[in-house]
């Protein structure tokens, strides 16, 4: 069966075929031939574009959405929910579709008329059990909770028709930063280690002298992907009876993915999952940050952090910390009491050095009595330092499954995104080591 992607190249195509028709008349009268394919070809986008109306209709997904299936755009992997505000109709079922409903109750289901199609259930199937205007709901709902038998499925308890209120989103700065590649399937990158090595080579007279041979030293890593996703069951009473929940739900879904996949890029192992930032990139300047009361200590290592760069990096160089340790960063600034002010912001973004400043709620935070050799802040070019793979294409994919879970009278909502993260270039970022010793 020709699924809705295929239907629309179908559809596109006839209508390209119709369009080069005119074009090439440019202006003067169809031929005798040239009308007839263009005829043709009009019948055709018509009758494709029947089939796509009918193949809509039948759209399990686009029943649970009815406000529009939830995306995901860009390289950054943000998530962005599509929909437009509606208000619920509620309104009585007719008198003929009373009677229908009756009819079909008393012939065992063998007397079906066309006026049931008035409540029937495209979502789950059915048809709707005549009521009186604006009373709906679930069992569980109403005053008496599930305690009650059978008269909470009365009582209408009205849910604000507005997006839920949902909880802010943590920083998620890694992907916004990095390098990232849309695979298809796991790809060797190559990389150099070490430069070839000149010499001075004395003239040549009566003797011949060669310049010495050195080539430059080259490895390779593999950037593979890595399964990262979960799925919720939601009740067919909640999907139909809370206006905009499926919405919610679905974006608390792809909220929930890029909240873990960025715990790994800063700190994952590399083994059967992404390869963290923290303990993978260059080393700065070497031995750690003794923490003191004043916080001087970290205005000293940002500015240590920023010599130990190398300047083809610059261009794209940024740094990378918690919302926490800004906050630390600028309370040094205040008591140092500086002439010109290393911590800025401009145009609603924050500079340290006059380099942007990006956060990830998954870098550490500054070490407290009991920590030492904390990492709480990278410095250096992201873009060429570390490569994040999203296999398949970098939007978050989403599934509706209507039937594993249908005889529990639930929908499994399923994301999930197939990615990987490398260093690529470690002396591209520098990190900053804090101890309390």
């Amino acid at each position: 069966m020709t699924n809705l992607f295929e239907l629309r190249k179908q559809h596109k195509a006839a209508l390209d075929d119709a369009e080069r028709i005119t074009s090439a008349a440019a202006g003067r009268d169809l031929t005798a031939a040239e009308s007839a394919l263009f005829d043709s070809h009009m019948k055709n986008v018509d009758s494709v574009a029947k089939r796509i109306q009918e193949r809509e209709s039948q759209s399990t997904i686009r029943t649970v959405f009815p406000l529009g299936m939830p995306g995901v755009e860009g390289p950054a992997g943000n998530a962005r929910l599509h929909h437009a505000p509606r208000t619920p109709v509620l309104r009585p079922m007719s008198g003929e579709y009373n009677e229908a409903f009756l009819s079909f109750l008393r012939s065992g289901g063998k007397q079906a008329s066309d006026t049931l199609s008035e409540g029937f259930d495209p979502l789950f199937g059915g048809y709707a059990l005549p009521s009186l205007p604006r009373m709906h709901g679930a069992m569980y709902e109403g005053p008496g909770g599930s305690s009650v038998a059978t008269g909470g499925a009365a009582v209408n308890v009205p849910t604000e028709a507005q997006l839920m209120v949902q909880l802010a989103v943590p920083d998620l700065g890694v992907r916004a930063v990095a390098s990232v590649l849309p695979t298809a399937t796991d790809i060797k990158i190559p990389r150099q280690t070490a430069f070839a090595v000149a010499g001075i080579k004395s003239e040549s007279g009566s003797t011949t002298v060669q310049f010495t041979e050195s080539d430059p030293t080259l490895e390779q890593f593999t950037l593979s992907a890595f399964m990262i996703g979960l799925y919720n069951a939601v009740s067919w009473e909640l999907l139909q009876d809370v206006e905009l929940f499926q919405t919610f739900a679905v974006t608390d879904l792809l909220r929930a993915v890029q909240i873990c996949e960025d715990g790994y890029f800063v700190t994952g192992s590399g083994s059967g999952q992404p390869q963290g930032l923290i303990g993978n990139v260059g080393t700065g300047t070497g031995s750690a940050y003794a923490v003191e009361s004043t916080g001087s200590y970290l205005l000293q290592s940002t500015i240590d952090a920023v010599g130990t760069l190398k300047a083809q990096y610059f261009p794209n160089a940024a740094w990378l910390m918690s919302r926490a340790t800004a906050t630390a960063i600028r309370k040094a600034q205040q008591q140092a009491n500086l002439y010109v002010p290393v911590w800025t912001r401009e145009n609603g973004r924050d500079f340290l050095h006059g380099f942007p400043v990006t956060y990830s709620a998954a870098m550490p935070s500054l070490p407290t009595a009991t920590t030492s050799g904390v990492t709480p802040i990278l410095f250096g070019s992201f873009l060429d330092g570390y490569v994040i793979g999203d296999c398949g294409g970098s939007g978050i994919f989403v599934k509706i499954l209507d039937q594993p879970l249908a005889l529990s009278g639930q929908t499994a909502l399923l994301a999930y995104r197939r990615v990987d993260g490398r260093i690529r270039r470690s002396e591209a970022i520098q990190a900053i080591t804090i101890s309390h010793s």
